[in-house]
């Protein structure tokens, strides 16, 4: 079945595809994740600003990043979902192993296949290494001494073979919880996806894996691991059997609509994309801080009662220093919301008289920058230039402007050219 394709903050109805059992397996899905990532109208799901995939019984959604009114046609979101998964890569959120960043192998019809993919790419590479082995304690009935006799059982179980002995030991296999997360999620994947390559490829690999415990698994199962120079290895994939795991919802009752989410915050993906591309291509003397948090208000004689605020970006160079707040989204006639306005002008009074910029994603053309000032009022500081701070708006486009791509990319030197406009600008 192919995928439905929606871009963010887009209604998907009830049709003959999408089903009134869809419609209610997300809705039970959203309410045990507090109503974060969809609004429900009637008969209809309104998405938000998260973005990904979602799997629902043999249906899969696309939810697309979007960049102003962008036409639905298939082709423009066959776009975004190049640049998309483009994005999640260079983010480290799609992760590749290290020495095979060449693309995925086959054309994928979601970007839940090519997780799935990555996933299975991963097993294969531990079951060449081979799987790793440890140390793990147990306990059971042997005709030898084996370890510390546990003398209330052996009491239990020999009182008439008293030729065995009820010990505690260990033993040296591959049944770890490394090998059992790996295990459980290659179990998963058949539920939820009916691609043939990928299921050819799963048969394979779980005849290559021993018999291994079933596991509960939670967040605290990874949140609990560590990861040394033995495991480092098992790193990539533990991290996708994670996000195919703790976003797995079984349909308990009748099993025809299990639900899969591999969502992201767009909002964050822009922040974390950005940030990066800029620390591409930073060199000193200039360099971006670490995010800094700084408290801004609390209560009278409480403690550990406050609000803060911690920018995006914090760029410095020599005596100058530049807050950039990326938004995920185009402001009305070009003019900034008044709240992000008011969170620039809090960043540039607590970074000491810094300068801010409000970072848009435009579709297509040239990085552009336009001026602007907070003008100083009656009863505050007046300056020179009767104006407090300054705080810009950048707009920039993710894609490559090269006419001779058939197909758009992200920018390569998108950072190179956000720095070469704040140059120009003279903001660093």
């Amino acid at each position: 079945m192919e995928p439905i394709r929606v871009f963010e903050f887009e209604k998907l109805h009830v049709d003959g595809q999408f089903t009134d059992d869809h419609l209610n397996a997300l809705a039970k899905y959203n309410e045990e994740h507090g109503s974060a990532y969809f609004k429900l109208g009637y008969r209809s799901v309104q998405f938000q600003q998260y973005v990904g995939v979602i799997q629902v019984g043999n249906l899969t959604i696309e939810i697309l990043p979007k960049i102003g009114k962008l036409a639905s046609s298939n082709d423009e979101k066959a776009k975004w979902q190049r640049i998309l998964l483009e994005m999640l890569q260079q983010c480290n959120w799609m992760t590749v192993h290290a020495n095979e960043k060449a693309p995925l192998q086959f054309k994928h019809n979601s970007i839940l296949e090519a997780y799935l993919e990555l996933f299975v790419r991963e097993c294969e590479y531990l079951i060449q290494l081979g799987l790793i082995k440890k140390y793990r304690r147990t306990e059971g009935n042997k005709n030898v001494l084996r370890g510390k006799l546990i003398f209330g059982k052996n009491i239990q179980h020999n009182i008439i073979h008293q030729e065995r002995f009820y010990s505690r030991y260990q033993i040296y296999d591959k049944n770890n919880i490394y090998n059992q997360i790996l295990l459980k999620t290659l179990h998963t994947i058949p539920i939820i996806t009916n691609n043939y390559l990928l299921k050819d490829r799963l048969h394979t690999l779980l005849f290559s894996f021993p018999e291994l415990n079933d596991i509960h698994v939670t967040s605290a199962t990874f949140s609990n691991l560590g990861f040394d120079r033995k495991t480092s290895a098992y790193e990539e994939a533990i991290n996708i059997a994670a996000m195919i795991l703790l976003n797995y919802r079984p349909d308990i009752l009748n099993g025809q609509n299990n639900v899969l989410a591999i969502l992201f915050d767009m909002n964050d993906l822009w922040e974390e994309y950005v940030c990066r591309q800029l620390l591409r291509f930073c060199e000193p003397p200039m360099r971006i801080v670490p995010q800094q948090y700084k408290k801004v208000w609390e209560k009278v004689n409480k403690q550990r009662e406050f609000k803060g605020i911690k920018p995006d970006i914090v760029l410095e160079n020599l005596s100058k220093t530049l807050i950039i707040d990326t938004k995920w989204k185009l402001p009305d006639d070009d003019i900034p919301s008044d709240a992000d306005l008011k969170q620039m002008f809090m960043y540039n009074e607590y970074w000491n008289n810094a300068n801010a910029i409000l970072f848009y994603p435009k579709d297509v053309g040239d990085t552009k920058i336009d001026q602007g000032i907070f003008v100083a009022g009656e009863n505050t500081f007046q300056s020179e230039n009767s104006h407090r701070h300054k705080c810009g708006v950048l707009k920039a486009s993710v894609l490559s402007n090269d006419a001779s791509d058939k197909e758009p990319f992200l920018d390569f030197e998108f950072g190179k050219k956000i720095f070469e406009k704040l140059k120009e600008v003279e903001l660093i």
